[in-house]
């Protein structure tokens, strides 16, 4: 009789559990509306996203349509992000400064000039990788007060990807960097959309180089310079090609804004 009275207990508990798990969850994204709102966003961005990489082998129409979704989702959740950082609008020149420094302000501009793009794989990495990050981020402060063995392996996967946070970050910077020949090569192949979408991305890379928050891509150009150095100054590289990238690299350096003194612990907004 016992040993029936505790399978009983066992089995009425474990539904009580459950139950009081998705009360938690409920109640966490009731709390923080604008916060759910984003998480779902780009929780959406992020499986368009991958599925994006996917139909792009098989299926172009698919890829096109996930690609859009993509962009749309991901610049929603920068509208909300920059609306939490920033309060209501504001007509006034300080707003407009606060607004061009925000990391999200970036993130809108990049959803808006690449919505009607040619769907790119390096283009759409950028936006999946930073909302797998900050949906995973979400996840994992919301399911601390679940305790139900049932989510020990999503917490596990989502650990890893946190464990993985500084190199998928040096990821989305390079690529954010690798964007601008491809959407110039793309010019003139006819295959962007617009002239102005090259101009817009150069003005947005030069946002995310000032960056006050993340230095990733100071970090990634930086890396990419010394890298190119050492190919240069190798006693095989021919002289005329070291003379044109050093020249190169001279202009592009000249043409880098000013930067911000980065904060102690950066992180991905």
């Amino acid at each position: 009789m016992s040993g029936e009275q505790t399978t009983t207990q066992t089995e009425t508990e474990q539904p009580s559990s459950g139950s009081n798990d998705f009360s938690v969850i409920k109640n966490f994204m009731m709390r923080d509306g604008k916060g759910s709102i984003m998480f779902l966003a780009r929780a959406f961005a992020a499986i368009n996203g991958f599925t994006f990489a996917i139909a792009s082998f098989f299926n172009p129409g698919l890829a096109y349509a996930c690609f859009q979704r993509l962009m749309f989702a991901f610049g929603l959740a920068s509208v909300i992000r920059l609306s939490q950082r920033l309060g209501p609008v504001q007509f006034t020149k300080q707003y407009m400064i606060s607004v061009v420094l925000e990391d999200s302000a970036h993130y809108m501009l990049f959803a808006c000039n690449f919505y009607a793009h040619k769907p790119t794989t390096v283009i759409g990495v950028i936006p999946t990788l930073y909302c797998l990050l900050q949906s995973t981020a979400f996840l994992l402060t919301m399911l601390q007060d679940c305790h139900n063995p049932s989510w020990a392996i999503l917490n596990r996967q989502l650990n890893k990807v946190k464990d993985n946070q500084q190199q998928l970050l040096r990821v989305v910077a390079s690529a954010e960097i690798f964007v601008m020949p491809v959407v110039i090569i793309q010019l003139f192949t006819g295959q962007c959309g617009s002239i102005l979408t090259p101009l817009v991305y150069y003005q947005f890379l030069m946002l995310r180089y000032m960056s006050r928050r993340n230095p990733y891509v100071r970090n990634a150009f930086t890396e990419l310079k010394m890298a190119i150095n050492q190919l240069i100054y190798k006693p095989a590289c021919p002289a005329f090609i070291k003379t044109i990238v050093t020249k190169a690299m001279g202009l592009l350096e000249r043409l880098s804004p000013m930067t911000y003194e980065q904060a102690p612990q950066p992180q991905a907004s």
